[in-house]
């Protein structure tokens, strides 16, 4: 994919819908923004010079997701502070992408970026909490099936570790820093880590949780004393508060600060979820291991990003699976 003519296109899009975006059509540039977790959907900053906005396409199996988000923004954007809607792409602006929203854009460094995050965590902790147990969310979105915790596990990791092997597998050649018995271990280990979570108590509980699904630290973006949660499109009903948290509190975990606020989360949450957050932790690690070497197979149908992308991936594997042997195996 050639993202300078993809960007010309998203800029020629703007231009004849500059009214309703409310921006000035002369002035309009398009920027492809770049996502190191992966290359599912595409977004972009589009400006005039003075206003930002922020446009996500989303290919055809996300598309409901995305129609989720439109339903809730107000509710989201009231109580979670998540960028406004200001647009609906009913169109196929980019090839493969028949659908997109466009959002205020919020002007932030990621949460993982600067000094001190240790205050704002504080602050979106209580946060989760209120998100966790949202009725109101629930009455605006149907539901009609009734999942345990150790599904929407196997949902959220199981599912995507075996699909990210199976890209694994096929471009394997590409992957020169990786044996093919590291491959048969990381098959076992996703086993391994399934047959902990169907055979734990905790897990066979319904899952009644509303989560955000994907609050990693580059989704919460700070402007001084202010934040901005973005990327709610994976945004479930059934689903379990532990997988939020475990994301959420990642990158603290086996630090002295994880240790200084431990005993306020199992307070807020239970002994139960904090037990489902150790596997959890587990998984999200080995999702470390695992997810990026498919990012690094992905990354070479953008070769304007491919370089970066594929630096970070063995950087982070490399890594990731060393810390993964010392604490588990």
């Amino acid at each position: 994919m050639n993202l300078s003519i993809s960007e010309k296109i998203v800029s020629s899009w703007a231009k004849r819908n500059s009214v309703p975006l409310g921006l000035c059509a002369k002035n309009i540039k398009a920027t492809y923004i770049w996502n190191p977790g992966g290359f599912v959907n595409q977004s972009y900053q589009i400006t005039d010079g003075e206003t930002k906005l922020h446009v996500k396409f989303v290919k055809e199996e996300m598309v409901s997701s995305l129609l989720q988000w439109k339903l809730v923004n107000k509710q989201l954007t009231k109580n979670y502070f998540a960028p406004k809607l200001v647009f609906e792409i009913k169109e196929e602006v980019l090839q493969g992408y028949p659908y997109g929203l466009v959002f205020e854009y919020f002007d932030g460094k990621a949460l993982y970026t600067i000094s001190n995050p240790l205050p704002f965590v504080q602050k979106i902790i209580p946060l989760l909490n209120k998100l966790h147990q949202d009725h109101y969310l629930k009455e605006l979105i149907s539901l009609n099936r009734a999942v345990t915790y150790a599904d929407t596990f196997k949902e959220e990791y199981i599912t995507r570790f075996k699909e990210d092997l199976d890209i694994i597998t096929q471009g394997k050649q590409l992957l020169y820093f990786v044996k093919d018995n590291t491959i048969d271990w990381m098959q076992k280990e996703v086993d391994n880590i399934q047959e902990m979570v169907l055979s734990h108590p905790n897990f066979q509980e319904e899952a009644t949780d509303v989560v955000h699904n994907d609050i990693g630290w580059q989704n919460v973006l700070i402007q001084q004393h202010n934040y901005c949660i973005i990327d709610w499109d994976n945004l479930t009903l059934a689903g379990d508060a532990a997988m939020d948290y475990s994301v959420f509190l990642w990158p603290l975990y086996k630090t002295t600060n994880f240790s200084y606020i431990r005993d306020y989360i199992e307070q807020i949450v239970g002994k139960n979820m904090m037990e489902r957050m150790a596997l959890y932790f587990r998984a999200k690690l080995l999702d470390e291991v695992i997810d990026v070497l498919a990012d690094y197979i992905e990354a070479e149908e953008f070769p304007e990003v491919k370089q970066q992308t594929q630096k970070r991936a063995r950087e982070i594997h490399q890594r990731a699976i060393q810390e993964y042997r010392k604490l588990y195996n």
